[in-house]
């Protein structure tokens, strides 16, 4: 008799749990931003910082994934992405703003922005995989027409936020404002 009620539900059981498998192995649980690829906004380096956009810039970085030119001759820019290394525990990081307008062009003014880092890798769940923490452990700049730069949490991880400040030096002079 028991033997024949297990025949019965085995059918039923054996669906229940591949349906369970197959619902816990669908990604669709993770929602979440799962990229850590850096956001950085453009702000005057004034007493109450507002937000800039940049005419006639090209942005490239140098130790970054693909050694790539990630604006051309971009008018307006006010925000760009900075794409890290995750390979190792710890890497550094060249971006390169050259400067295309008035005097600045003529004369080839760039400045570079060094991003070093740790790496710290997060496992989120099986769905979701791995996100990357980089713990900001140095951020210099040459001051051309940049003022400063800043991590303000001191890290970067997958929240959708501007991770990165660059404050410009703003100027009156129309052949020389940024």
């Amino acid at each position: 008799m028991v033997t024949m009620m297990v025949r019965r539900l085995l059918p039923y059981v054996l669906g229940g749990a591949i349906l369970t498998g197959v619902i816990a192995c669908n990604s669709d649980e993770c929602y979440d931003n799962r990229n850590s690829l850096p956001l950085a906004g453009f702000y005057t380096a004034t007493e109450t910082p507002q937000a800039v956009s940049i005419d006639s810039v090209s942005i490239y970085a140098i130790g970054a994934p693909g050694d790539s030119i990630l604006h051309d001759s971009v008018r307006s820019l006010a925000q760009t992405y900075l794409p890290l290394r995750i390979d190792g525990t710890s890497s550094t990081v060249n971006y390169v703003i050259r400067y295309l307008q008035g005097a600045l062009g003529r004369f080839g003014i760039a400045d570079t922005i060094s991003i070093s880092y740790d790496i710290e890798p997060q496992f989120v769940s099986a769905a979701c995989g791995v996100i990357y923490i980089f713990r900001i452990t140095d951020l210099t700049t040459t001051t051309y027409c940049i003022d400063s730069v800043t991590c303000p949490r001191g890290y970067i991880d997958n929240v959708a936020i501007e991770n990165i400040h660059i404050y410009f030096r703003v100027n009156t002079d129309e052949d020389e404002t940024v």
